[in-house]
């Protein structure tokens, strides 16, 4: 095995699968990445057992001598291409077991093991394909992903649930406590289908993911799901379990709809959130005559309050809401105004926007 390659073009993609290894007592393999290469292509591979990262450096950008593949300490190959100039020409070479790497002066000699070791997916087995576009997927998944429960006992809250049927691709991700769902038409010649996919794959997507319309491919088996597009491909392992029925919590009919300007709610909202009680996070929205009123208060027994002016003519009403989820979704709307919905009596308050309709956010008020 030997090759040569220019430290910026192989650190570009190594970057990518590094960024998922993590120290691994029970797997120490798994600190390692794989290294392959024949005379078409140089591929990169790493793995959490939860999913399998691979990126692929075409041709133009190696000189090919002989093929091979091993893997080596994920650690050690990032700290050496770090330390030396970006335009520095790595020469790796397979001698005895050990993969030599010569740049100008320097020269390393670094341990590798078979890559027979390293624990790999089976082959998907396709039972659904589809496309959809790169930009797409990233507003998805930059919309939706910090409702994504944090190791939460049911297994099911743990990821984002992807389902398709009648022409419409749903995405929902909830904790329990609030609920955040992207709906886009999508018309694919496939049948219906719903799967969950973790959390670690969800948030490795939003950093590869660009806006741009090149497609991605999405492949679908029992137990697993492939991401491929530009030179990267993404395999994750499917949650079980049942997700919870989310039609159930988006409102049907509603009583209040105000519409805020979301910058001077947040505003309002980041200046009480100081003095916030640090557990349960809440402030109270007070909503009268034309004026909404936001105040908090902690254990300590000090108080914040700020007000402004609104157009509301309804009578007065009030709710505890955790002041972090809702800044969370005033930053993943990101539009001049947003509609607070509700029913009374307050069982859950929903937000959305006039100009995407195609995201809802649900977050349960605070009983303090």
């Amino acid at each position: 095995m030997e090759f040569k390659i220019k430290n910026n073009d192989f650190l570009n993609s190594f970057k990518k699968i590094n960024r998922i290894i993590t120290k691994n007592a029970v797997f120490p393999i798994l600190e390692n990445v794989i290294i392959k290469i024949n005379e078409n292509i140089l591929q990169l591979t790493s793995s959490t057992l939860e999913i399998e990262l691979h990126t692929y450096i075409r041709k133009k950008y190696f000189i090919f001598y002989t093929s091979g593949c091993v893997t080596i300490s994920g650690k050690k190959i990032f700290s050496i291409c770090r330390n030396i100039k970006r335009n520095e020409e790595l020469h790796f070479h397979l001698i005895n077991k050990k993969m030599h790497i010569k740049i100008f002066n320097s020269l390393f000699k670094l341990n590798t093991l078979s890559q027979k070791k390293f624990p790999k997916f089976k082959k998907i087995q396709k039972t659904k394909k589809f496309f959809i576009s790169q930009t797409i997927l990233k507003k998805i998944i930059s919309s939706i992903y910090f409702s994504i429960a944090h190791n939460d006992v049911r297994n099911s809250l743990n990821g984002m649930l992807i389902e398709y049927k009648k022409s419409y691709l749903y995405t929902v991700t909830t904790d329990g406590h609030r609920l955040s769902m992207y709906t886009v038409m999508l018309n694919a010649e496939i049948s219906s289908f719903s799967i969950i996919v973790n959390k670690q794959a969800v948030l490795e997507l939003n950093r590869l993911l660009t806006y741009v319309n090149d497609l991605i491919s999405m492949t679908i088996d029992s137990n697993y799901v492939s991401f491929q597009f530009d030179t990267n491909l993404l395999i994750t392992k499917l949650l079980n379990g049942n997700f919870p029925n989310y039609h159930d919590v988006i409102l049907k009919k509603h009583t209040h709809s105000i519409l805020l300007h979301t910058e001077q709610l947040k505003e309002s909202l980041l200046k009480t959130s100081i003095l916030c009680n640090t557990t349960f996070k809440g402030v109270f929205l007070n909503f009268s005559e034309n004026l909404l009123k936001i105040t908090s208060n902690n254990q300590d027994d000090e108080e914040s309050c700020d007000s402004f002016y609104i157009k509301y003519q309804q009578k007065n009403v009030s709710f505890s809401i955790n002041v972090f989820y809702l800044l969370d979704v005033l930053n993943a709307l990101n539009t001049p105004t947003i509609n607070i919905i509700f029913d009374t009596p307050i069982s859950s308050i929903q937000i959305q926007s006039d100009t995407q309709k195609e995201t809802k956010y649900i977050i349960m008020p605070l009983k303090l």
